[in-house]
C-alpha cells in the first residue's frame, strides 16, 4: 500500500463502511446508514465480504486505513468494519451467531476470555496493530503514587471491566503493583462494583466519559489516544509513578465456522501487512495511536511511560470474577416446593414450609431495589398436568404494579405459600420450565439465575427423567447468556445428588440445609453469591 494516498478529509468516515477500491456511494439515508457499491476489479473474478468488529476507539482509524485498499491487496475481499465493544463481541462469539470474521479488541486479554466460551476457534493473527497507554483523565492534573490509590478514589469514573479493556486496566495494574495483594485490590473495588450493580445502563466511555469529566470535575480512566482525540485543554492526562498498562489492539480471527475461519485467517495475513505498513501507521498515529511497539511519540500525548508487567493470571481471574459477582445485579426466579412433605414438623414449633417462607421473606427484606425477582410455587399437578404456578413474574423490586411495589407483592405471595401445600414433588419439569423462563427474558447486565428450594426428590412419574433434564440443560445453556441454577435442599430428605447435578451442569451452586432453622441463612447466602 503506497504512502500518501490518504488525506485528512477521510478521517470522519463512518464506522460502518465497505472498504475497497473504487467505492461508489449509492445512498446516504436519513437514518445515517451509509451504503457503498463496489466496482469489482477485473483481476478478481469475485469479491467476498468479510466482517471486522473493531473497538470503538480504533474503528474510525481502521476505516480510514482500509478506505483506499483494493480487493487485490486483501485477497479479493471486501472488509466491512463495525464498531463494537469487546464485551459485546465476546457475547456474540459465545452464541456463534452474528460473530464477526475478524476482530480488533482494545486488548489481547479478550482473546483468552472469548476462547473460553466461543462457539468456534478464536486466534490472534499476529501482534498488535497499534498501542496506547491507559491514563488518568481529570481537570486538575492530580498525581497518584500507584493504581491502588486510584481505585480508592470514591467516585472514580472507570467504566465497566466486563465491557472494555480500558476499564479493567486499573485493576490489572494494581494487581501488578501489589504482588500477593489481591485482597486489598478487591476491597478497593467493592464500592465501584456496588455502584455498577444499581446502574440502569453502562457508564459512558470514550468522548462521552471525557465530556462528563469536564462537567463534573471527576477523575476518570481513559487512554492517551482518547484524551488526544478529545482535544479539550481542560482535561489533562497522567499516569501513576509506578507506570501503566498498554492497550495493544491485536488483529484476531474470530469466524465460528471452521471453513470460514480458515478463509478469514488468509485475509488476516494480508490485513496485518496493511496495518503495519508505513502509510497505515501514519494514519493510526494521526488518530492518536502509538505504533505496535508503543514507542512512537504522539503529538499532545504524555511522552515516555513505564509499562507494568502482566499480573499473576489466577489472581487476575479471581479479582475480575469477584467484580462480576459484585457488580452485576441479581435477577432470579425463586421456585419453592409446596408439596405435602413441606408440612412436616421442623424446629421451634414450625414446619418446613413456615421456615422456608421466613427465609424468602428475609431475602426479600435484605436486598436492594436493583434486585429483580419472581416467585413460583411447585408440586405435582398444580395446574392440570403442570407442576408449577407463577405467583409473581420477574420484576425489579422498585417496580410499582397497581400501586403496589414488587417487593410488597413478593412478600404477600410468600405468605400465601403455606396455603398451597399439596401433592408430591414435581422437581424436574419445574426446574426446566424455570430455566427456560429466565432465558426468555434474559438481562445481559445481570447474573440471571433460578433458585430452587425443595425438601424432596422428583416424584412425578410423567415428568422428564433426571438424565433427560441434565442433557437438555447442557444443550440449551448459552455460554453468552448463561442462566445458573442454585439448588437448596431442605433437610436430608432432599435428593442431594440430583440437586448437585442440576447446579453443576449450569455452573450454579448447591446447598443443603440439614437443620431447617438454617434455611433462612442458606437462602440469603445463595442469593448473595449466586453461582460463586
Amino acid at each position: 500500500m503506497a504512502g500518501g494516498r490518504h488525506s485528512s478529509a477521510d478521517s470522519g468516515r463512518s464506522f460502518g463502511f465497505y472498504a475497497l477500491s473504487g467505492l461508489v456511494l449509492v445512498a446516504v439515508a436519513a437514518t445515517g446508514i451509509v451504503v457503498f457499491k463496489a466496482v469489482q476489479p477485473e483481476t478478481c473474478p469475485s469479491v467476498d465480504e468479510f466482517t471486522l468488529a473493531a473497538d470503538p476507539s480504533i474503528a474510525p482509524a481502521v476505516s480510514e486505513v482500509l478506505g483506499d485498499v483494493t480487493p487485490e491487496e486483501t485477497g479479493c475481499a471486501r472488509i466491512v468494519v463495525e464498531a463494537a465493544l469487546p464485551g459485546e463481541v465476546v457475547g456474540r462469539l459465545g452464541k456463534g451467531v452474528d460473530a464477526p470474521d475478524l476482530w480488533i479488541p482494545d486488548s489481547a486479554a479478550w482473546v483468552g476470555k472469548a476462547a473460553l466460551t466461543a462457539a468456534g476457534p478464536v486466534a490472534t493473527a499476529g501482534g498488535s496493530i497499534a498501542t496506547t497507554p491507559v491514563v488518568l483523565a481529570s481537570g486538575g492534573g492530580e498525581q497518584f503514587a500507584n493504581w491502588l490509590s486510584v481505585l480508592e478514589v470514591p467516585d472514580l469514573a472507570m467504566g465497566n471491566p466486563l465491557s472494555t479493556g480500558t476499564a479493567s486496566a486499573p485493576i490489572l495494574a494494581a494487581l501488578a503493583e501489589h504482588s500477593g495483594g489481591a485482597e486489598s485490590v478487591r476491597a478497593a473495588l467493592v464500592p465501584h462494583a456496588q455502584a455498577e450493580s444499581v446502574r440502569t445502563e453502562d457508564q459512558p466511555v470514550g468522548a462521552k466519559m471525557l465530556t462528563e469529566l469536564v462537567s463534573t470535575g471527576k477523575i476518570g480512566v481513559s487512554t492517551e489516544q482518547q484524551v488526544v482525540q478529545f482535544g479539550n485543554p481542560s482535561i489533562n492526562a497522567s499516569v501513576p509513578t509506578t507506570g501503566t498498562v498498554m492497550m495493544d489492539y491485536p488483529l484476531v480471527v474470530s469466524a465460528s465456522d471452521p471453513e470460514r475461519h480458515y478463509l478469514s485467517a488468509k485475509k488476516a495475513d494480508a490485513l496485518e501487512a496493511i496495518f503495519k505498513s508505513e502509510a497505515s501507521q501514519e494514519i493510526l498515529n494521526r488518530n492518536g495511536f502509538r505504533d505496535f511497539s508503543g514507542a512512537t511519540p504522539v503529538n499532545g500525548g504524555i511522552g515516555n511511560v513505564t509499562a507494568l508487567p502482566a499480573p499473576d493470571q489466577s489472581a487476575a481471574d479471581r479479582t475480575l470474577g469477584a467484580w462480576t459477582l459484585m457488580a452485576k445485579p441479581i435477577r432470579t426466579l425463586v421456585a419453592i416446593d409446596v408439596s405435602s412433605s413441606m408440612d412436616f414438623p421442623a424446629t421451634g414449633g414450625k414446619n418446613r414450609m413456615q421456615l422456608t417462607t421466613a427465609a424468602a421473606l428475609a431475602g426479600n427484606q435484605v436486598f436492594p431495589d436493583s434486585v429483580a425477582a419472581g416467585l413460583w410455587a411447585f408440586s405435582q399437578g398444580m395446574k392440570g398436568t403442570q407442576d408449577y404456578q407463577e405467583l409473581v413474574p420477574i420484576r425489579r423490586y422498585d417496580t410499582i404494579v397497581d400501586g403496589v411495589s414488587q417487593r410488597t407483592l413478593m412478600a404477600e405471595q410468600a405468605n400465601r405459600l403455606t396455603q398451597l401445600k399439596r401433592g408430591a414433588t414435581g422437581l424436574y419439569d419445574t426446574t426446566l420450565a424455570a430455566f427456560r423462563k429466565v432465558q426468555e427474558s434474559y438481562d445481559p447486565r445481570a447474573v440471571n439465575s433460578v433458585i430452587v428450594l425443595t425438601d424432596g426428590a422428583n416424584e412425578d412419574a410423567d415428568s422428564i427423567t433426571r438424565e433427560q433434564l441434565l442433557d437438555v440443560l447442557a444443550r440449551e445453556q448459552d455460554p453468552a447468556r448463561p442462566v445458573i441454577i442454585v439448588t437448596i435442599g431442605i433437610t436430608d430428605d432432599a435428593d442431594a445428588a440430583a440437586l448437585a447435578d442440576i447446579s453443576r451442569v449450569t455452573g450454579g451452586s448447591t446447598y443443603i440445609a440439614r437443620d431447617p432453622s438454617e434455611i433462612s441463612e442458606v437462602f440469603v447466602n445463595a442469593l448473595a453469591h449466586r453461582g460463586a
